[in-house]
């Protein structure tokens, strides 16, 4: 029979065995703490994107508001009760509280693929005045034909789309022309 004497082993396998458990562990944590970072990343990102949807939706329901619905400038005020503002402020978009319920124009619409949080996109028209046409010099959406200028009434059309947690807010903004 074949006897082992514990005591003149040193217990070398142990130590190594040991520290190979902790660089593993040292390698899990710091990998765990790379993923986190980068789904925290790949989040942001689609919330921007959403923002940024419901922003370019917003303009061009503007836009087709602008084109379907005004015929005179006598309802862009500075009160912008209305979504509708008159160029006596400067930057407004800045200052205004795009909340539900203030004076910007909520885009109702808008349906998206995304589970929609905090509030629609909304956006506000500002009337800058009317850049004066002689003739035909300004031949708006009759290119080419020849078809009457006249004076284009000019306006800057800002939106505010929020994704769906609503922290990420993307601004967008338009000038547009319409010969009224």
């Amino acid at each position: 029979m074949h006897t082992t004497n514990f005591r003149s082993q040193s217990g070398a396998a142990l130590v190594v065995s040991l520290l190979i458990l902790l660089v593993m562990t040292v390698i899990g944590i710091s990998s765990m703490q790379t993923t986190n970072l980068q789904e925290k990343m790949a989040s942001n990102t689609r919330e921007r994107e959403q923002a940024f949807e419901a922003a370019e939706s917003a303009l061009r329901n503007a836009e087709a508001f602008l084109e379907n619905n005004v015929a005179v400038t006598a309802n862009f005020d500075t009160d912008g009760s209305d979504g509708l503002y008159d160029d006596s402020v400067q930057e407004l978009w800045k200052t205004l509280s795009w909340t539900v319920g203030t004076d910007a124009r909520e885009h109702s619409g808008y349906a998206s693929t995304y589970s929609y949080g905090s509030q629609s996109p909304r956006y506000i028209i500002e009337h800058f005045g009317t850049a004066d046409s002689t003739g035909d010099k300004y031949n708006l959406g009759g290119y080419g034909t020849g078809a009457g200028g006249g004076d284009v009434e000019m306006f800057r059309i800002t939106v505010r789309g929020t994704g769906a947690n609503g922290l990420s807010p993307v601004f967008l903004q338009s000038s547009y022309g319409k010969i009224l």
